[in-house]
């Protein structure tokens, strides 16, 4: 079930409002009111939130959200109103497994829970901000390479050499032809050519989205279409132009929500909510059965005890009343690959990932492919372990590394320094960190058969 057309035709008939009055009054005082109403609120300590009756609470409003507040149409300055029954019908009628790639490199996204001995699927990033095409290959195989990879998602290419795009060009749709022709030659060189290879993320135009999806590149069995919101309950054409060209083509939409805390929204309880009424209304207007749910800071920073909070509660509110193939962000600090704030903080993330029941993670690990191996072996490691204990060892990283956090982006010569480029394999340095980690791990009673 989909309410595409219903959400075009409220686009045009729909209560009329001033964006800045919709983002910096209406939409910031009513989730404030309607999470205070609820009585949900964040405990730093509690860096996981296990709380099955405060799930449920902020699933109830989550859906308040949306009927109350709707979604905003920046095209026409329009709100879109649901109704309750409208939405559980959608919740109704969703389909609880995700088949992504093709042939025998074909998985399947199932509903796990909290304690569940079957690990969360693990999405790797592939390749780093940069127009150096050949470095760009690098990173890229570095990460196909590794066994943990059940999929790749690619970091955004800046240009193709000294060509620079320009949005709403077919430059830029070039930029997304070439990312999709890199992800698949990669695939093709380990063996995996039918491999799960994400969305396009270095186009933002609908147009170069759609202008993505070719049959050596990104394809319909591939790649997944985002519709995402756009921040804070809002929508444009675009967003429902994409809805229909995955509708039309048989490629699944890729729900995806990132509440900003501490812009327009407060704290981990608000953003949790605000997911929740994010993918109730993208499922409304895409038709989807999967969601993206992660939380960020306004400063940049996608993980710590606020983040988890928010990223938990989201997942164990879904797992209990939304039942769709769930994921979240499963990477550490970026900037600060090779040290051990990145293993730590990627270990915390997806620790927490795993025991909140969440069916796979994007992004898990970070880059060259060894810290996406490190982030794949933890979800495998921690999968099946009691939810206390999980929250413990996640205190226990966080006391290692929290107050040595530095957001930057990510250096575009690291692999060329910590990798023998020839073999596409890690230095000596970067192993025994890797392998220093894994001891930290096992002796906190994790462990994966490959250790």
């Amino acid at each position: 079930m989909s309410l595409l057309w219903e959400v075009l035709e409220r686009s045009q008939t729909g209560p009329l409002m001033k964006e800045e009055e919709f983002e910096t009054e209406f939409f910031p005082s009513k989730i404030k009111e309607i999470v205070r109403e609820h009585g949900i609120k964040y405990d730093p300590e509690e860096v996981v939130m296990t709380d099955a009756s405060m799930a449920d609470e902020i699933f109830e409003a989550g859906l308040e959200l949306l009927l109350e507040v709707g979604l905003y149409n920046k095209d026409t300055k329009r709100i879109v109103k649901f109704t309750e029954e409208e939405i559980k019908e959608v919740l109704a009628t969703r389909k609880r497994e995700l088949v992504l790639g093709e042939g025998r490199d074909q998985i399947a996204l199932r509903l796990r829970k909290p304690e569940d001995r079957d690990p969360p699927r693990t999405f790797l990033p592939a390749g780093i901000l940069t127009s150096n095409i050949e470095l760009y290959k690098a990173y890229v195989l570095s990460a196909a390479k590794e066994p943990v990879a059940d999929g790749l998602i690619a970091l955004p290419l800046q240009g193709i050499g000294d060509l620079k795009p320009t949005s709403e060009t077919p430059s830029e749709t070039l930029l997304g032809l070439t990312e999709g022709f890199i992800l698949r030659e990669a695939a093709v060189r380990v063996g995996r050519p039918g491999m799960y290879l994400g969305i396009p993320m270095s186009v933002s135009s609908a147009k170069a989205v759609m202008g993505s999806f070719h049959p050596a590149g990104y394809t319909r069995h591939n790649c997944m279409c985002p519709v995402h919101i756009i921040q804070d309950m809002r929508i444009d054409y675009d967003r429902l132009n994409l809805a229909f060209f995955a509708q039309q083509n048989g490629i699944n939409p890729w729900i995806s929500s990132c509440p900003t805390m501490y812009a327009y929204i407060g704290g981990p309880e608000e953003a949790a909510v605000e997911g929740i009424a994010h993918v109730l209304g993208m499922m409304a207007y895409s038709g989807g059965s999967f969601a993206q749910a992660m939380s960020a800071t306004v400063e940049g920073r996608y993980e710590g005890r606020d983040v988890f909070w928010a990223n938990s509660a989201q997942a164990l509110a879904a797992e209990r009343n939304i039942r769709v193939p769930w994921i979240s962000y499963g990477g550490g600090v970026t900037g600060q690959q090779a040290t051990d704030v990145s293993f730590y903080a990627i270990a915390a993330t997806v620790i927490t990932n795993t025991i909140s029941g969440m069916e796979g993670m994007w992004l898990t690990g970070g880059v060259p492919g060894i810290e996406g191996r490190w982030g794949g072996e933890v979800a495998r490691a921690a999968a099946g372990i009691k939810t206390s204990d999980g929250v413990e060892i996640v205190k226990e990283l966080l006391a290692k590394y929290e107050g040595k956090v530095k957001v930057s982006l990510p250096s575009e010569t690291l692999i060329l320094e910590k990798y023998d480029m020839k073999t596409l394999k890690p230095g000596k340095e970067y192993l025994e960190l890797y392998s220093r980690m894994k001891k930290e791990l096992q002796d906190r009673g994790l462990n994966y058969e490959a250790w």
